[in-house]
């Protein structure tokens, strides 16, 4: 009997043959394994690539810091109502209260109030909207600012409510460059604003600059954008060990701070960066199993299409299979030659459809934001499946050409 490496390569030179043979017939038979395979390929290819890239940028925000805001928008996204009726009811948050908080939590490193809004700027007579950040004399120590030049706010100009900025490179460059912009004068809205530095440029986050800001101190934000603008507070927990006790310890205080009793419901709501992971995991969860479903349509077309072109090979080779079997060949020599041949076509579309979904997500990352990996599990997984499909929907033909009377079959023409 012949070594099994000797009848899978004879399986695959045969169907390599018929695949040179019958060119038009072949592509449609691959057809379904290219497109399913190819889907599959480009878009977790995307999905892995995006989420890389958001788990990133969660843990450079700070996996130790969490936002107490006026609505938690990531825990009630998916109840509309209920999250209208915080927006209306929930009061907004001051910079009292991160002061409160300051003064009053024990496993906290440091607590910041910000806020932010779109703004005109205008400088040099050119003008155009910048994101305006409120931010008091401790914005530095729960975000990394890089600066170019000058410096950021001091606690002087923050207690002060001072009218210096802090802008972004964006800012810079469309506004005041080629010029120095330390101690040059900008108008935000219908105030103006002393430079005291310039942010250092920034890598994009999700095709989105990070530099068209403009920082003031928290109170001279509240003259901009008026005095029922909430802020945010951003509690950086000291010990990353201690991150649950810490928001727990921040909760009640906010509890207590407004008045709310044992069975009142929170009015205000604290995000973490683990809540935004889960969203986005839901997410992605969702749109593989939509993959899913729409590439099984695919691959069982692909399947089915390929057990009609294996049935028509047999009908064509009925005549060399009754030789075969003339000459003694058993019938799992048959069941196993046409199971080799149809695994083998299989695989030749799986390789096209890798190919090409590394393509399609190789370009579509190059034509914009969206950031793709090369895994090698899921190639992997994808070549074992193709051979899968190749098995399951090769065994019927298969079967038929083994169960084929040499009698019958040699009479053939």
């Amino acid at each position: 009997m012949r070594p099994t490496y000797r009848i899978i390569g004879e399986g695959v030179r045969i169907a390599y043959t018929a695949l040179l043979a019958n060119k038009l017939r072949t592509l449609l038979t691959l057809l379904g394994n290219i497109v399913g395979i190819m889907s599959v390929i480009a878009v977790v290819s995307l999905l892995g690539g995006i989420d890389q890239y958001i788990r990133e940028e969660i843990t450079s925000e700070g996996t130790t810091s969490f936002v107490i805001e006026r609505v938690n928008i990531l825990a009630d996204i998916t109840d509309w109502e209920r999250l209208m009726e915080k927006l209306q009811h929930n009061p907004i948050l001051t910079r009292e209260d991160a002061d409160a908080l300051r003064e009053s939590l024990t496993l906290a490193s440091y607590v910041s109030a910000v806020a932010s809004v779109p703004l005109p700027v205008s400088a040099f007579g050119k003008s155009a909207e910048f994101d305006i950040r409120g931010r008091d004399a401790w914005y530095t120590y729960v975000k990394n600012l890089p600066i170019h030049s000058g410096r950021h706010l001091s606690a002087v100009e923050d207690r002060e409510n001072a009218q210096v900025a802090v802008i972004g490179w964006d800012v810079y460059e469309a506004l005041i460059a080629p010029r120095d912009a330390i101690g040059r004068t900008i108008r935000v809205g219908n105030r103006h604003f002393k430079v005291v530095g310039v942010g250092a440029r920034q890598d994009r986050s999700l095709g989105s600059s990070q530099d068209r800001f403009v920082i003031v101190p928290l109170g001279a934000f509240r003259k901009l954008a008026g005095p029922n603008e909430s802020v945010n507070i951003i509690v950086a927990a000291a010990d990353i060990r201690q991150m649950e006790d810490a928001v727990e310890e921040a909760r009640v205080a906010m509890r207590i701070r407004h008045g709310l009793g044992p069975r009142d419901e929170d009015d205000f709501g604290i995000s973490t960066s683990e809540q935004l992971l889960e969203l986005w995991q839901s997410i992605s969860r969702g749109v593989m199993a939509a993959l899913v479903a729409l590439v099984s349509v695919s691959l069982l077309v692909g399947g089915i299409v390929l057990m009609n072109t294996m049935l028509v090979s047999v009908t064509e080779r009925t005549r060399e299979i009754g030789v075969r079997k003339a000459v003694g060949a058993p019938r799992g020599a048959i069941v196993w030659q046409f199971l080799v041949e149809s695994a083998a076509l299989s695989v030749f579309g799986g390789i096209l459809g890798m190919g090409l979904g590394f393509a399609i997500a190789a370009t579509v990352s190059a034509v914009s934001v969206l950031p793709y990996v090369v895994n090698a599990a899921i190639v992997l997984i994808a070549l074992i499946f193709t051979i899968i499909i190749g098995l399951i929907f090769g065994t019927y033909p298969a079967l038929k050409a083994a169960r084929l009377d040499p009698v019958e079959a040699l009479r053939a023409e």
